[in-house]
């Protein structure tokens, strides 16, 4: 019978025993015990052979063992996600005058209370004034009112004209790039099919040429025909990688005309209920409406409403808002990280719990966390991000006077549980004896100069990657044990090797 490595096991019962128990650990544990040559960072190595009267001297077996020092121990699970800003506002206006100036840009950092930017005022001011001068009229008052609030609607209606002109032109370039991409690629599939014939007509010419200098004159053509095949297929595959891009442009295209739409239509219907309520109007509502007025007026002038950076700007100078959110502002003096938890993980992460995080940017420095919210419901995998479904946790970080940003990738490690500075030995030390016994064989020095292997029952504790906590026995700092202990029992003799003394 055939053991580890072609090692013959033969009929010995012991053998046979730990060879089936080997052989029969899960393919993760196996996976521990064959990285743990990287991970030994705090054990000395040494070689030992097994020795004895039966058929382990036949074995010879070279095997590890470790000096026992105290370390920490932690049990986690590594997820990523991007470095964001504990909360966000979106700046938004139903404003549709253009941007007069623009007093910020993506990366900026405002205070509460800066100005924004500034939209043109103008035309809300001649309104105000008009209406104001109105008032003074009583017996004009209310075919004034009406004449302004006419001229509103119909300013309203040709602005709308305007931008959604604006906007179908933009959906027509983006259609029209689109086009041209698609048209560009079916010229180049059937000009590279006409390549392909010619190419095949050229290798059977090839082949029949009468003589070496038709030969010559052939296979200058054909390598000329290949290297047009190579460059159209190129152009083609560059295409092909622009195609979604085309898509994604045009999808925000449309996105950018509905959401003017919207707001165009807004405007104009409460001018349009403001003439239906005509018939109403008192020197009441003349003062409403300047304070209406008033009102836009000064929300021409867009202040940040809390300190943060902006992480997004849907505006220009002279540009007329397009999208219910001017700009977005992230608090970034508390970041966090949202990230995907595995199903099997979900039931063991909890609120409270120490994260270590790490980013691209920052290199090894380390960044310490906690799990701030769990989120138990299942959200699917999302076709566009190809992002993976899952459960999700927020991790926020301790970051005052660190050189995290937002936007920065990053890795954490969300720490279960943990024992700092206790005695734990490498996964693979730990064995079982014939009574089912936990066990870890100890190699103690004998009076001939030999070791002596004994077999200390344990009881362990957590387990990380790589090593395994011992809870109880008598196991201490400096003992020396066996690694994947396959033909060690009680008693066993050893003769143990210093590695470097080896080699020389």
């Amino acid at each position: 019978m055939k053991g580890v490595a072609g090692t013959i096991v033969g009929e010995n019962p012991l053998l046979r025993k730990r060879f089936m128990k080997r052989n029969a650990t899960p393919f993760s544990n196996r996976t521990k015990v064959l990285a743990l040559a990287t991970a030994l960072t705090s054990f000395s190595f040494l070689s030992v052979s097994c020795m004895s009267n039966n058929v382990m001297e036949l074995l010879a077996q070279d095997t590890a063992t470790a000096v026992i020092e105290k370390q920490d121990v932690i049990n986690s699970i590594n997820v990523s996600g991007t470095v964001e800003g504990s909360s966000l506002v979106n700046v938004t206006t139903t404003l549709i005058q253009k941007v007069e100036s623009l007093h910020v840009d993506i990366g900026s950092y405002v205070k509460k209370g800066d100005v924004l930017c500034v939209f043109d005022s103008s035309e809300l001011q001649k309104q105000y004034d008009e209406l104001k001068k109105t008032m003074d009229n009583s017996d004009a008052l209310k075919e004034k009112n009406q004449e302004i609030t006419q001229r509103n609607l119909e300013n309203a209606k040709k602005e709308k004209t305007n931008m959604l002109a604006q906007a179908q032109r933009a959906i027509d370039d983006a259609v029209k790039a689109r086009d041209t991409a698609y048209q560009r690629y079916n010229s180049l599939v059937s000009e590279l099919n006409s390549i392909s014939v010619t190419i095949g007509e050229l290798e059977a010419a090839l082949a029949n040429a009468a003589d070496e200098f038709e030969q010559a004159s052939i296979a200058g053509e054909l390598e000329l025909t290949k290297a047009k095949s190579q460059a159209v297929e190129q152009e083609m595959d560059m295409l092909n990688s622009q195609f979604a891009t085309y898509d994604s442009a045009i999808q925000s295209a449309r996105d950018a005309y509905a959401a003017t739409e919207r707001t165009a239509d807004s405007s104009i219907q409460s001018i349009q209920d403001t003439i239906d309520m005509g018939q109403f109007e008192t020197q009441d509502n003349f003062t409403t409406q300047l304070e209406s007025l008033a009102k836009s007026i000064e929300e021409c002038t867009v202040i940040a409403p809390k300190d943060g950076l902006i992480t997004a700007l849907n505006i220009t100078e002279g540009s007329i808002p397009t999208k219910e959110s001017l700009m977005t502002i992230e608090d970034d003096s508390q970041l966090k990280i949202t990230v995907q938890i595995k199903e099997t993980d979900i039931l063991n992460v909890k609120e409270g719990m120490e994260v270590i995080v790490q980013t691209t940017a920052t290199g090894d420095e380390e960044f310490t966390g906690k799990v701030s919210r769990v989120v138990n419901i299942y959200s699917g995998a999302d076709p566009y991000s190809g992002a993976e479904g899952g459960y999700t946790a927020e991790i926020t970080i301790d970051s005052k006077g660190t050189n995290l940003l937002i936007g920065m990738n990053a890795k954490a490690k969300i720490i279960l549980e943990r024992s700092d500075d206790v005695i734990a030995v490498p996964y693979d030390a730990i064995d079982e004896n014939d009574d089912g016994e936990t066990v870890v064989y100890i190699a103690e020095k004998n009076d001939e100069g030999l070791y002596t292997a004994h077999a200390v029952p344990v009881e362990i504790g957590i387990e990380s990657g790589y090593y395994t906590e011992i809870l109880s026995g008598e196991l201490q700092e400096g003992d020396v044990v066996v690694l994947d202990p396959l033909c060690m029992e009680d008693g066993a003799e050893l003769r143990i090797t210093d590695d470097e003394e080896a080699t020389n």
